[in-house]
């Protein structure tokens, strides 16, 4: 019998939570003192294991709203990345088209500034002839 309760002594009842774990000596529960004070010491145990389910159930709440904004967020991004992507393909014009347009836009702005520099030089050149004409008579 003895050798039956130096193996309770040394033995530990112990209870694991996630975040939290508490360890009873066995000889603390089952040892010489009164019913009394071992149920106090079960109902400070059953609390501090209620108050560590309920801090749980609290971080499980949390992660579950922060995992639905980091769904949503990717979401978001998904969408963006994808509208992104179909600007990039509107705006995109070929090489060769732009250079196409460079190349027109020039030679319309070259012809149109040859006639304008040519109406210019006639207009001067009518109003220099009468000037001089006009001296000279």
């Amino acid at each position: 019998m003895s050798n039956l309760r130096q193996a309770f002594r040394s033995a530990r009842f112990r209870v694991a939570l996630p975040f939290m774990s508490y360890e009873v000596r066995l000889d603390d529960l089952l040892g010489t003192k009164s019913a009394d004070e071992r149920i106090a010491k079960l109902g400070a145990l059953k609390e501090d294991l209620e108050a560590a389910v309920v801090a749980v159930e609290e971080l499980k709440q949390e992660a579950e709203v922060r995992k639905r904004e980091a769904d949503e967020l990717k979401d978001t991004v998904e969408k963006l990345e994808e509208e992104k992507s179909t600007v990039e393909t509107l705006l995109k014009l070929p090489e060769e088209s732009f250079t196409r347009v460079l190349t027109r836009a020039s030679a319309k702005g070259r012809v149109r500034g040859l006639v304008e520099g040519m109406l210019v030089g006639f207009a001067t050149g009518v109003l220099s002839s009468l000037l001089v004409w006009y001296v000279t008579k």
